[in-house]
């Protein structure tokens, strides 16, 4: 089932802006899990910015980065794994890689979609 991490407000922030958002991928399962991470730009109307296929080996970890190009000054993190058994935390960065803290969202956090 989709997860999102809902709108999530880019500006200022500290030490600066996140410019990319990156989602560590936990899979518990004993087979692959794929899918498709997404970010989408909410200033005005919702529009995708970009979007990666995972794929996590069984019992493994991946990170996926995607770039908020245009400068989002809101955003929204998608996750659409094939299945269930993932562990997820998205988390915005500044083009440095400094983790924004007031932009993570644990696992807990995220919202299923319909």
């Amino acid at each position: 089932m989709p997860l999102t991490t809902g709108p999530i407000e880019n500006i200022g922030n500290q030490p600066a802006n996140a410019t990319n958002v990156r989602v560590k991928i936990l899979n518990r399962t004993g087979g692959t899990l794929t899918g498709v991470v997404r970010v989408f730009r909410l200033n005005g109307t919702r529009r995708l910015l970009s979007s990666s296929n995972f794929s996590v080996g069984a019992n493994a970890s991946t990170f996926v980065t995607l770039n908020l190009v245009g400068g989002a000054f809101q955003y929204e993190t998608e996750i659409v794994p094939n299945q269930t058994g993932g562990l997820y935390t998205a988390y915005g960065r500044t083009a440095s890689g400094v983790i924004i803290t007031a932009q993570r969202v644990l696992n807990s956090e995220l919202v299923q979609i319909l």
